[in-house]
């Protein structure tokens, strides 16, 4: 079977994802037992384990199922874009890999050890603003909305990945291939990055003291999924605080309770009303601009910006609250 899918993928120019080691497979019994351990060691005790959070998480779970699948279909297209980059276009053999087979082997990672080091700041910049700029342009908010919009933080939710950000989240990493960076190297790293990202979503674990500083943790994260005004659009690095301290948007977590989701709740645990309700609530306000410019308005500029009525992006929120 894998290898009728291999030669499938390979007849339509395609990178095969089954040639690809996803490091993200060898974590989920991980994955399995935090959420195990969250919801018996720190929600029932603490008596958080409701039915409304219990449709979150299985809403969560229903949403990074259908992640799965989709990413790895994307996978195939990723790649084969990436190689062919890498193959055609890239500026530079700077980092030393001339040889594929010498790449493969462990003698050369070990020895190139603070190459996976540089991969991993440039890949988490990458991540940054592939984050942040999903917040900010309403069309990728479409896809990222979904990750927002549970009432409760837990470890579940991080599996709660949308799925219109699948086709698009690996763009940002274009211009390091063309630099010459290895895609494999990148492709790695992103899962490595996502794998990390599991363990800050959670209310069980409290402040870290200087780790908050410097690298994303569950402090850091319970305030970027917090929808209290003072509170959005923080906080978008994915293993790295650097960006967000660099940038404007790093916000320490200073209240002990937070209201979680987005400023609309959805208020539907349907998966597929969770993936394309924003979707049709963008489409609705293109439909509806009297103009062409009102309609790449609301394609292109932050959440929350009308052509009438009251302004809802975060800037302006947050400058009216100050």
């Amino acid at each position: 079977m894998k290898e009728r899918l291999s030669q499938f993928f390979n007849n339509h120019g395609l990178f095969s994802p089954l040639d690809f080691t996803d490091p993200v497979t060898y974590f989920v019994p991980g994955f399995i037992l935090l959420i195990l351990g969250e919801t018996f060691l720190y929600q029932i005790p603490q008596k958080l384990f409701t039915k409304k959070l219990v449709k979150d998480e299985l809403s969560s779970i229903g949403l990074g199922l259908g992640a799965v699948f989709l990413d790895f279909g994307m996978k195939a297209i990723s790649l084969s874009y990436f190689f062919w980059i890498y193959n055609h276009f890239r500026i530079t053999d700077f980092f030393g890999i001339k040889n594929f087979n010498d790449f493969i082997t462990l003698k050369w990672h070990l020895n190139h050890g603070w190459l996976w080091l540089l991969v991993l700041i440039v890949q988490d910049f990458g991540f940054y603003w592939h984050h942040r700029l999903s917040h900010q342009i309403r069309l990728f908010w479409t896809g990222h909305v979904n990750h927002h919009s549970a009432k409760h933080l837990s470890f579940a939710v991080a599996l709660r990945q949308g799925w219109f950000e699948i086709a698009y989240r690996d763009i940002w990493y274009v211009p390091f291939i063309l630099v010459g960076f290895h895609p494999i190297m990148i492709a790695m790293m992103h899962q490595f990055n996502l794998i990390f990202q599991f363990w800050p979503h959670t209310n069980a674990i409290g402040k870290l003291g200087w780790f908050d500083k410097i690298f994303n943790s569950p402090s850091n994260h319970r305030v970027h999924h917090s929808r209290q005004i003072e509170e959005l659009d923080k906080n978008y690095g994915g293993i790295l605080m650097i960006w967000d301290h660099l940038f404007g948007t790093y916000q320490s977590e200073n209240s002990k309770t937070h209201d979680y989701g987005i400023l609309h709740d959805i208020k539907t645990h349907n998966v597929f009303n969770i993936v394309f309700d924003e979707f049709r609530n963008m489409m609705r306000d293109v439909k509806n601009a009297p103009d062409l410019k009102s309609k790449f308005s609301y394609i292109f500029k932050a959440p929350g910006w009308k052509h009438i009525g009251k302004d809802e992006r975060v800037s302006t929120l947050q400058k009216n609250l100050k």
